[in-house]
């Protein structure tokens, strides 16, 4: 069968290749992927980044994709809860279960963490064996397209409802008009956020329309004063932030639009030292919170919020590529000429 894989440590080497047809063993699940969402992490392992090189030091040729949906084809001994015909999405990160951080409910910092795509093949591929206890059956009326994005929404729950802790009639800003961004701003929407500022650059224009069209005060970072924006909102500053760029600089600018005690989510993945002045911080007891994918039960939350949000999360997917345009996928992220990208098999 045909899969989308990194074949050397070094920038580029995205090849498709032809892979033995894998087959489901006990507690397993083989499924026949509807597509696989391309995201920022895919871009960073395509360059190859020495951060990823250190934390991710695969086996090649690695087959990439951590953002997956399928159909059922077949399970294996054991397994109970899911049959072959059901839509299923797929949690990519696998983790021990047994070191101090999983024992504590903590799985996503497990000593033994695993993402598919990242540290193991992945679901750029047509044909994807899978723990049973990493499908999660989507719900009746859920398009396949929008399942696809389950896993970059668990994120976002991860972040706006167990970390950061979003709570009703707050102000919350999102630096970012990507998926991961606009993701945010859906779920902050889902647990009452009264109003959410979402902030790019003038290349982000039509992303930030998207972003007002789903109920956003948005702000070019070119062209407008955050800091003034958000203020004018609400005049102590935001109650939460976000920041999905992973920029070096963003940090800095996005404390200054946060109120005192307010509380600030790291989730972009950042390749460069980010310095910034620590004092108003100390001063004025800001919190500032890194998050890191997800735990398995994020997913009970993401699912359930499926059926309301799919709707506006398909507008989020832009383009649809063939495994052979790999390639042109991640050219189209890095122009911001896009949302979201999915890939799916040739032919």
């Amino acid at each position: 069968m045909r899969a989308v894989a990194k074949t050397r440590g070094e920038e580029g080497a995205l090849e498709v290749i032809e892979v033995p047809e894998p087959q489901a063993g006990p507690g397993e699940v083989l499924i026949r992927p509807v597509g696989g969402g391309v995201c920022g992490t895919d871009v960073s392992i395509y360059h190859w980044y020495p951060g990823l090189a250190r934390d991710y030091h695969p086996t090649w040729p690695l087959i990439l994709g951590h953002e997956s949906a399928g159909i059922v084809e077949a399970v294996g001994a054991s397994v109970n809860g899911v049959a072959p015909g059901a839509l299923v999405a797929v949690n990519p990160q696998t983790s021990c279960g047994a070191c101090f951080h999983c024992n504590r409910g903590r799985t996503s910092i497990c000593d033994q963490y695993r993402v598919m795509g990242c540290h193991i093949n992945g679901g750029w591929a047509e044909r994807v064996v899978v723990p049973a206890t990493n499908v999660h059956p989507v719900p009746v009326g859920v398009e396949p397209t929008a399942a696809l994005l389950a896993e970059p929404l668990t994120v976002a729950v991860h972040g706006v409802v167990e970390r950061v802790r979003v709570q009703a009639g707050e102000t919350v800003l999102v630096l970012g008009a990507g998926t991961m961004g606009l993701l945010h701003l859906l779920v902050a929407q889902a647990v009452g956020a009264a109003r959410v500022i979402v902030a790019g650059l003038a290349a982000d224009r039509g992303r930030l329309a998207l972003a007002e069209e789903l109920g956003a005060i948005s702000v070019n970072l070119e062209s407008q004063s955050l800091e003034r924006v958000v203020r004018g909102e609400r005049v102590h500053g935001a109650d939460a932030a976000f920041d999905t760029t992973g920029h070096a600089e963003a940090l800095a600018g996005l404390l200054g639009s946060v109120r005192k005690g307010g509380r600030v989510g790291l989730i972009g993945i950042n390749h460069d030292a980010a310095p910034f002045d620590s004092l108003p911080v100390v001063l004025g007891e800001q919190e500032l919170l890194g998050v890191r994918a997800y735990s398995r039960t994020t997913w009970d939350t993401s699912v359930a919020l499926l059926v309301r949000l799919a709707p506006a999360m398909q507008r989020l997917i832009t383009h649809t590529l063939p495994f052979s345009e790999a390639g042109a996928a991640i050219g189209l992220i890095e122009r911001r000429e896009c949302i979201k990208v999915v890939l799916q098999a040739d032919g």
